[in-house]
């Protein structure tokens, strides 16, 4: 029986942190959600809001006396401000840090040297410092790309609604995807699997698909006709986002989804999580093709 009965959870209105906070509602946590004084969402009144400053470590502190686990589902912009939520999360005594990673796998060599991923290195590297000694540990949950998300934002993997898909390298590479309800699923069951969990990072593997593949059950469910298909070469948008990057840093629309895209499709960094995944240790299960199938049929309007 896990230990954690009393969740944090940062971020609880975000892409992950909603389905994070039903289900850890759905498995009868106690969750308190940190939101900014300027926040007017609403949450269900079994949840206890606290404003919160996440400048002053002191008053962090305060909130998280008593608490036993903190996920973090802060975004991009957000990321450094976390290294305040683990020094007060250790001087609280909080039993298990999650930071917000969801995303590449930053364990890898060739992601980690990717521009944009520094912010969450230092995150990792800061925890891994800070909790030696502590009753605090951590697990970094790592998805690539996100399947149901990624079919109708940004294009990640192809834009649905739009009929567009930017195919990188062809669109044959494997890559692992997860829906947003098996994130949360995989983040919750670390909570009931902390010793295998602890001080390491764990990776999620909903379905292993190619953009070739989504695009065919795409083009089953809403037609043949009127697809854009715009076909990219991986090295050449990396290139192109370094000097983006260089020329404009203040605009990353130049830069950063390039990055994000190289790193989840490109097969040094490591996107496939087929063969190494922790689905075993948290009771998770693989999407078939046909279930895959039926998310993409399902998400077609």
């Amino acid at each position: 029986m896990s230990s954690i009965k009393r969740v944090v959870l940062v971020g609880a209105n975000g892409v992950v942190g909603a389905p994070v906070l039903q289900e850890l509602l759905k498995n009868n946590y106690d969750v308190t959600v940190f939101t900014r004084p300027s926040s007017t969402h609403k949450f269900p009144s079994n949840v206890q809001v606290l404003n919160v400053d996440y400048e002053d470590v002191a008053g962090l502190t305060k909130a998280l006396q008593n608490q036993d686990a903190l996920i973090s589902t802060i975004g991009f912009g957000g990321a450094p401000l976390q290294k305040n939520l683990v020094d007060a999360a250790i001087a609280a005594g909080v039993k298990r840090f999650l930071p917000s990673e969801y995303g590449c796998d930053t364990e890898n060599e060739k992601v980690k040297v990717l521009p944009i991923f520094p912010p969450k290195l230092e995150v990792v590297a800061y925890l891994e410092e800070k909790t030696k000694g502590t009753t605090t540990s951590y697990t970094c949950v790592m998805t690539n790309a996100f399947l149901d998300w990624g079919l109708v934002n940004f294009g990640l993997l192809l834009d649905l609604p739009a009929k567009k898909i930017q195919r990188w390298d062809g669109g044959d590479a494997p890559v692992t995807a997860n829906s947003v309800d098996f994130i949360a699923r995989g983040i919750v069951s670390v909570l009931q699997h902390l010793e295998e969990t602890k001080n390491r990072a764990v990776r999620l593997n909903d379905a292993v698909v190619t953009q070739n593949q989504l695009l065919a059950y795409a083009k089953k469910y809403a037609g043949e006709d009127g697809w854009e298909v715009v076909e990219v070469n991986g090295e050449a948008m990396e290139k192109e986002a370094y000097a983006n990057l260089k020329t404009t840093p203040e605009d990353p629309n130049g830069y950063l989804l390039h990055f994000i895209k190289r790193a989840i499709y490109g097969a040094e960094f490591g996107g496939n999580f087929e063969h190494n995944n922790d689905n075993e240790v948290l009771g998770l299960k693989q999407k078939t093709d046909a279930e895959v199938e039926q998310l993409v049929k399902g998400l077609v309007k």
